[in-house]
């Protein structure tokens, strides 16, 4: 990680300009909500991680949305199981990745934290067949826990809402693995086991999207330790798995919101093991230089890598041997930063990528906040 002081006359420009209008026209607000979310797509390197592609679970949900439900993930701590038909998975591969959907209506949630684990087995149970009793759906060998016990910082919701089935908030990242590989009456069983959440344990009503098909069915109790529970047939959450890939797209994203007299970090994760990183901070996603965002690099030798923020500043910073790394910004402690955008984007080296020898992240966009 390299880090450096924020500076108006280094780091932020174009925010000294926004610092003379505010200050002059008297308008820099008393209270802003800080936020941080992603935008736009990057472009394949040669790092580990997850594969862009997403299949979606039950089938019929993947173009179309369900409606939201706060069961497993926004309600109080429990013990929740989710079948489906391994029927739908007619090809082996590794599973590393789980993502989720927001609904495109409901209620929006945020600052939102889970404290839990996630285990994924074999069943030969099947939605019309599942057990009321936990221990007797994992029938087909022991389960792994793929995500180990741990908090979990969910995004915040989209105001807009979701636009397309295709699009996800949340994609909680697998530390351990699993392979699935296809049989005849095998199917798949997930395990999500809450234990508290930042809401200090109480409903949330932080809801994701859910389906109606006949291939699921899920059972949930009142209790993590609870031996049985509620089975409801023909519901579920609509859950997206990604594959283990050695060509992944390196991913931006951060797990706190740029505040003023506060730090705020710039993460990446999947990019090339060991690697060179610049990170992009721009005061615009629209132009640059008198060109229009977000450009698209082909023209570099890098098909499908895309531009999508301006070069107000740039910072290099390594990539670490697990391809992760971050660069700190420390913002000063200033009100006329209130509101200010920004926008991010981190470029890798990445020789073997493509002929421009990196590749690119996704965008990040941010409001300077003080809550």
């Amino acid at each position: 990680m390299h880090r450096r002081i924020v500076s108006l006359v280094g780091l932020w420009p174009y925010a000294i300009a926004l610092l003379a209008i505010s200050f002059l026209a008297g308008l820099a607000p008393a209270q802003v909500n800080a936020s941080f979310s992603t935008f736009g797509t990057g472009c394949r390197g040669t790092g580990t991680g997850l594969d862009s592609g997403i299949q979606i679970l039950p089938a019929s949900m993947a173009t179309r949305f369900g409606s939201g439900n706060a069961i497993p993930f926004g309600w109080t701590p429990h013990r929740y199981q989710e079948v489906l038909s391994g029927s739908e998975l007619p090809a082996a591969f590794t599973m590393a990745g789980l993502s989720l959907r927001q609904p495109n209506r409901g209620p929006l949630s945020n600052r939102f934290t889970i404290d839990l684990e996630i285990s994924v087995g074999y069943t030969t149970r099947t939605p019309l067949t599942m057990s009321t009793t936990f221990a007797q759906n994992f029938d087909a060998g022991a389960p792994v826990a793929v995500v180990p016990r741990a908090q979990i910082t969910i995004p915040d919701m989209v105001a807009t809402g979701p636009t397309s089935p295709a699009d996800f908030l949340l994609t909680i990242p697998w530390p351990v693995t699993f392979d699935w590989i296809p049989a005849a009456g095998r199917n798949l069983l997930i395990q999500v086991t809450v234990f508290g959440n930042s809401y200090g344990g109480v409903a949330s009503g932080y809801a994701f999207d859910a389906g109606s098909d006949p291939t699921m069915a899920r059972l949930y109790s009142s209790s993590p330790t609870a031996a049985t529970g509620t089975l409801e047939r023909n519901l579920g959450i609509v859950m997206g798995f990604r594959a283990l890939t050695h060509t992944a797209v390196p991913a931006l994203y951060s797990t706190n919101t740029p505040m003023i007299n506060d730090q705020f970090r710039v993460r990446v994760s999947q990019a090339r093991a060991s690697a060179a990183a610049f990170v992009f901070l721009g005061g615009s996603s629209t132009s640059w230089g008198g060109s229009a965002l977000p450009m698209d690099l082909g023209w570099l030798g890098a098909p499908g890598c895309t531009l999508l923020t301006s070069l107000d500043d740039v910072q290099g910073f390594a990539i670490n041997s697990a391809g992760n790394g971050s660069f700190v910004y420390d913002i000063p402690n200033t009100i006329y930063l209130l509101g200010v955008r920004t926008w991010h984007q981190v470029m890798i080296a990445d020789p073997t990528a493509n002929a421009f020898g990196y590749a690119m992240t996704n965008g990040g966009a941010g409001v300077i906040g003080n809550q």
